[in-house]
């Protein structure tokens, strides 16, 4: 079992001794140094080292299909650092700098928390008084309605707070310059399209978050590609791309938290995801990206109805 914190680097320059812990997880923990733009994941455990070496091989096949006009930033994957192994990857940030790390360690680009002020503006719109600071990140979670609040939640994650889209629509209310839903779901369709067709890999964990760009403005970034807090069979991987295969990618696109819109043909949310989805397929490959999306708004149809039974018998058992 992984502990509940990172060992701390090593304590043998002055990199070391300026460096801020970000955040910590189940699988490892996040540090800056001097707060400058690369950011350092370092995993917990040694056992830990393969999986953290697959997420880096991951981030960095899909940085090269992505465009240079895609909706949503994409950390560059930096450097993979194992100092247990003789022969390490160390593309471009120096060995000095990440060897003072005692385990294995990513280096990528940073994802810099949200301006102050749109922090204070969630947390005076979603969060009890009691809560002192909003959120650094924000999850799209266009795929989930929470529902109206006569007050705020008692429990709130002011690491990671979910935005659905009622709740997306209000801040950008305040903040005019971010993007619409709309063109928001089309970019996760075009970033599933991308990791689908053009990286072939099954995009079951990625994350699409709302952050800072470290100038006071705003950015969507599309991260994390492991999920060690889940069994290995949640972990993004490999498909074939071949037509057979496409339950795995409906299993994928299910299993994984509610980013997407919901697979519903006549919302224009998911109208616009379908539509950037099926532009990062040419013609030889569009007999696989059209499957998947009719099998994804099949499974979302028998869903609906399930829930819609359940709804109808508790409504029957009511006195």
């Amino acid at each position: 079992m992984a502990s509940s914190s990172a060992s701390p680097p090593a304590d043998n320059n002055d990199d070391s001794k300026s460096l801020v812990r970000l955040g910590v997880g189940s699988f490892g923990a996040v540090y800056v140094i001097n707060g400058g733009p690369v950011a350092y994941k370092q995993v917990h455990q040694p056992a830990q080292a393969p999986v953290l070496l697959a997420e880096y091989k991951t981030l960095n096949k899909i940085y090269e299909h992505c465009k240079p006009d895609s909706f949503f930033d994409l950390p560059r994957a930096l450097a993979y650092n194992n100092p247990l192994l003789e022969h390490d990857v160390r593309p471009i940030v120096t060995s000095g700098v990440i060897s003072i790390f005692p385990t294995a360690t990513n280096a990528m680009d940073r994802v810099h928390a949200l301006p102050l002020d749109i922090r204070s503006f969630i947390k005076n719109h979603f969060f009890l008084p009691s809560v002192r600071e909003g959120p650094l990140l924000c999850r799209q979670y266009f795929g989930k309605v929470f529902p109206p609040r006569s007050a705020p939640p008692k429990f709130v994650n002011n690491e990671n707070f979910p935005l659905d889209v009622h709740r997306y629509e209000l801040l950008s209310s305040r903040l005019p310059a971010l993007p619409r839903a709309q063109d928001v779901a089309a970019g996760m369709g075009e970033m599933l399209g991308i990791m689908h067709n053009l990286a072939g890999v099954d995009a079951r964990d990625a994350e699409f978050v709302l952050g800072g760009d470290g100038a006071g403005g705003c950015t969507i970034f599309t991260i994390d590609f492991n999920q060690a807090s889940q069994p290995i069979w949640h972990l993004v991987r490999e498909w074939s791309k071949a037509v057979e295969d496409v339950g795995e990618l409906v299993q994928a696109f299910f299993v994984n938290d509610p980013y997407y819109p919901r697979s519903r043909p006549d919302e224009p949310l998911y109208e616009a995801f379908e539509e950037a989805y099926l532009q990062q397929y040419d013609a030889e490959m569009m007999p696989v990206g059209l499957p998947f999306l009719r099998a994804i708004e099949q499974e979302q149809a028998a869903r609906d109805e399930r829930a819609k039974c359940v709804s109808v018998k508790t409504t029957e058992l009511l006195p």
